[in-house]
This record gives structure tokens, C-alpha cells and sequence, in this order.
């Protein structure tokens, strides 16, 4: 073999020597970039089950809040459904990630404890009775008697009110609240001003509320007058002798308060109340009716200063 035939040879071994290395090169390449993208793709499905999680574990907090005016068996139907919607998450999640492999952590199920056993252990939520839920609520005005409270807008905007147990009150709530709840109220006046989302009034007698929301329930009530401005259909369940009019309640900046709500000042149902015991579409319902001129209340400073003597009332404003 001659010189030029040796250099054609050792050419041809470094070419060849050299597609073998870039070949190698490209296996491992491909290699990697399958197992990267195999861990991208199950840390993903990690993060999205863990944002699945944490909204079922938001549920849960919403749920403990709402107690209060929840019946038994909607709170453990509900809780039930908590439960499916957090056994089949984490079923999917076993089934569809290698835990050992990437070895990612477990999601640890949120629990609702609020109160431990005679012999130390912890209770879960649907675990205790409607009683015991409603003492770890901590109520915005709780157990009052003749008295004038006023919620002004630092206190109320985009909160969540609650009062419990009052009788014989006037309360003003000024400003635009998130939300609004009653429980247990007994001749009691209470004028709010726009609420962003809804109003829920539970066990209510001889009152009259004056509300603006986007939804609007009473429950198991009677014998009371709501001014409603309200933008979605409002229901009654379980009340008698309920009449409706109007919302015509007004206070300096009220305008504004309605457009913080987000309540569109031109749609109003107070005429159109859903009952959830009457169900016949021939009938009006007999618990609810329209309330006349001679009953309706078109001055309400006179009103409630009247009020205010019939029922002794001493000011907390």
C-alpha cells in the first residue's frame, strides 16, 4: 500500500470514527430530552393537581363558614360531595404519577378540626353537631336587645357582615359589604346599603329589611317587609307572610357604593320571588305578595324615630 492509498485509509477511519461519535451523541441527546420532558410533563400534572386539591380544600373552608344557616342534611350532603371530589383527586393522582420515580411528595388531605374527644382526638366538621359548628363562628353582631348599631364603610366594604340573635334592634349598614347574613331575628329594622353578592336572612320575625344584592334568600321567616333591589330572582323557602316593595333607602354617596357593588342600578326583581314550597305555575304563591301603598314606608327617618320610642331603643352609633 502506497502513501496515498495509507492517507485514503486513515481518512476514511476518521470519518467513520467521527459519524459513530455524532451518532452516540444524538442517541444520548434524545435520551435526555425524552427524560426531561417526561419529568416536565408529571411536574405539571403535579402543579395541576395540587390546584385541584387546593380548590376542593377552598370548598371545605366555604362550607365550614356556611353552617350557620345550612340545614343538617344539606351540610352533610355537601360535605359528602367534598368528600367524592378529594377521593377521586387523589385517586387520579396515584394512578397517574410515579410517585418513587420523580419522587414527588404526597398531597396532604385538609381536614376541618375544630374541637378535640373526650380522650384527645380531633373531630372533623361533620363530625359534630349543628350547635357546636355555629359557636366557631364568630358573628359581626351577636346577641343584642334594644339597641341602634351602625356598620359604617370602613368596617363593612367588601366584608362579609353577620348578626345573630338580635331583638328589637335598628341596624344600619353604610357602605358596600360582600355579603350579608341574619340569623334569629325578632322586630328588628335593618336598612344596607349595596351588596356586592348575596343577602341570607335565617329564622327571621316581624322585620323589616331594606337590601340591595345580586341574590337575595330567605329562610323560614315570617311576617316580614324587605325593600329589595335585587339583579338576580330572589327566593323565599319555608316563610309566610312575607311582602315586598321597593328598595328606596338613601344615604350621602350611595351612587358610588352601588358601582363599587358592581349592582346594576336598572335591573331590579323585587316583584318576582321564586318560593320553594309553592310549586304550582297556575297559582301565585300565598306566602309572598307585593306590598300595598297604604303599608309602604316612603319616610323612613319618621319611621325609625318612632321605632326608636316604641322600643326604647339606646344608641350604639
Amino acid at each position: 500500500m502506497d502513501g496515498k492509498d495509507r492517507i485514503t485509509e486513515f481518512f476514511n477511519r476518521r470519518h467513520k470514527e467521527r459519524q459513530t461519535n455524532l451518532a452516540n451523541l444524538q442517541e444520548l441527546r434524545s435520551k435526555e430530552a425524552a427524560e426531561y420532558e417526561g419529568l416536565e410533563y408529571f411536574e405539571q400534572l403535579t402543579g395541576t393537581f395540587n390546584k385541584i386539591l387546593g380548590s376542593i380544600q377552598e370548598l371545605q373552608k366555604y362550607l365550614s363558614t356556611s353552617t350557620i344557616f345550612l340545614t343538617e342534611h344539606k351540610i352533610k350532603t355537601c360535605q359528602g360531595t367534598i368528600n367524592d371530589l378529594q377521593a377521586q383527586a387523589e385517586e387520579k393522582r396515584t394512578r397517574l404519577i410515579p410517585k418513587k420515580k420523580f419522587g414527588f411528595k404526597s398531597y396532604t388531605k385538609p381536614e376541618v378540626l375544630i374541637e378535640k374527644s373526650e380522650n384527645g382526638a380531633k373531630k372533623p366538621l361533620d363530625e359534630l353537631d349543628g350547635l357546636k359548628r355555629r359557636q366557631v363562628f364568630q358573628w359581626t353582631v351577636d346577641g343584642r336587645r334594644n339597641e341602634e348599631i351602625l356598620l359604617d364603610g370602613s368596617a363593612t366594604n367588601g366584608q362579609d357582615i353577620t348578626l345573630n340573635d338580635l331583638e328589637n334592634c335598628l341596624v344600619r349598614i353604610v357602605g358596600h359589604p360582600g355579603s350579608i347574613q341574619l340569623s334569629k331575628l325578632k322586630n328588628c329594622v335593618v336598612l344596607a346599603g349595596p351588596v356586592a353578592r348575596s343577602v341570607f336572612a335565617d329564622d327571621c320575625h316581624k322585620c323589616k329589611f331594606v337590601f340591595a344584592c345580586q341574590q337575595m334568600r330567605l329562610h323560614t321567616s315570617h311576617t316580614c317587609d324587605i325593600y329589595l333591589h335585587v339583579t338576580c330572582r330572589g327566593i323565599i323557602e319555608d316563610c309566610t307572610e312575607i311582602r315586598t316593595a321597593a328598595y328606596n333607602f338613601s344615604y350621602p354617596n350611595i351612587h358610588a357604593d352601588f358601582q363599587s357593588a358592581g349592582l346594576d342600578v336598572e335591573r331590579n326583581n323585587w316583584q318576582d320571588l321564586a318560593d320553594f314550597n309553592w310549586l304550582s305555575p297556575d297559582r301565585p304563591s300565598p306566602n309572598w305578595k307585593k306590598m300595598d301603598q297604604q303599608g309602604l314606608i316612603e319616610h323612613w327617618d319618621a319611621f325609625l324615630e318612632q321605632f326608636r320610642k316604641e322600643n326604647s331603643i339606646h344608641s350604639h352609633v
